[in-house]
């Protein structure tokens, strides 16, 4: 009885170590003055740096308002995309706001509190290519993706992004996948030319739509290859963190901020 006791009270005092743990967050970022986001400059609508080095996009406006909610300023780092990925943040910053979307996979080492954006998933070729008309006449050509991204796993007819539900249907067979750093680097090499490095990309509407208003020589090839929902990240084991950006995300979709937003960076509602 006594051994059981002890073992009660050791993962009692576990439990409230990690909640007060969890607590803290808000109260370290209190203390320092502002909340630290990661962020992913790589494209525009999403995030990039102006001219004079500041940080503009539609998921750094979200990130703001998150913190202008919870009462603080919010400073940004930049870290990698696998930085993020990996979990483990030690502090580092406190949440991502980085167009992640919330698989399986990624719940291993991440929690993703709140959806605030749907995304479609896009083929885009040379504006040269007039072989891909549609999706099913990429198979077995050369397609560039962002690493480690559901555009990838897509490719790879390896994705799940809710456990249970059945895959996306997969519209292209055998492509030869490259991957890139980033999503600027896929979309650079595609400009190359038709068939110089590659023949199409997968990307986001978004960042295709951003390609095409900047003059690129690219088109999207007609229809989406799937929806993904697109969440805020954080790090494992902090529930009254992402209980409360759980509630201020919540509100943003409520009266209207996030379809301000996204009809501000995208032309279009993608809040739902």
């Amino acid at each position: 009885m006594r051994l059981r006791l002890g073992i009660c009270l050791v993962a009692v005092c576990l439990v409230f170590s990690t909640l007060a743990e969890a607590g803290e967050v808000l109260e370290r970022a209190r203390a320092r003055g502002s909340l630290i986001a990661a962020a992913i400059p790589d494209a525009l609508p999403l995030a990039a740096r102006d001219s004079a080095g500041t940080l503009r996009g539609f998921d750094i406006e979200v990130a703001q308002e998150i913190a202008k909610r919870l009462g603080l300023a919010v400073e940004f780092v930049t870290p990698s995309w696998q930085e993020i990925l990996a979990g483990g943040w030690a502090r580092r910053w406190d949440f991502a706001v980085v167009s992640m979307t919330p698989t399986e996979e990624r719940e291993k080492t991440l929690d993703f509190p709140a959806v605030y954006r749907m995304s479609p998933a896009t083929l885009v070729v040379h504006e040269g290519n007039n072989a891909i008309q549609v999706p099913q006449e990429a198979s077995g050509k050369t397609i560039g993706v962002k690493a480690d991204t559901t555009y990838e796993q897509y490719l790879d007819h390896d994705l799940t992004i809710y456990k249970g539900e059945p895959p996306p249907d997969y519209l292209i067979d055998d492509p030869v996948i490259l991957v890139f750093p980033d999503k600027a680097s896929a979309m650079a090499a595609l400009v190359e030319g038709d068939g110089v490095k590659l023949d199409a990309i997968v990307t986001s509407l978004a960042h295709a739509q951003a390609a095409i208003a900047a003059g690129l020589p690219v088109r999207l090839v007609p229809g989406f290859l799937y929806f993904e929902p697109l969440a805020v990240a954080t790090d494992k084991g902090y529930p009254e963190f992402d209980a409360a950006i759980d509630r201020v995300v919540d509100e943003m979709r409520g009266d209207g901020t996030l379809s301000e937003l996204s009809l501000k960076w995208f032309g279009m509602d993608l809040s739902e």
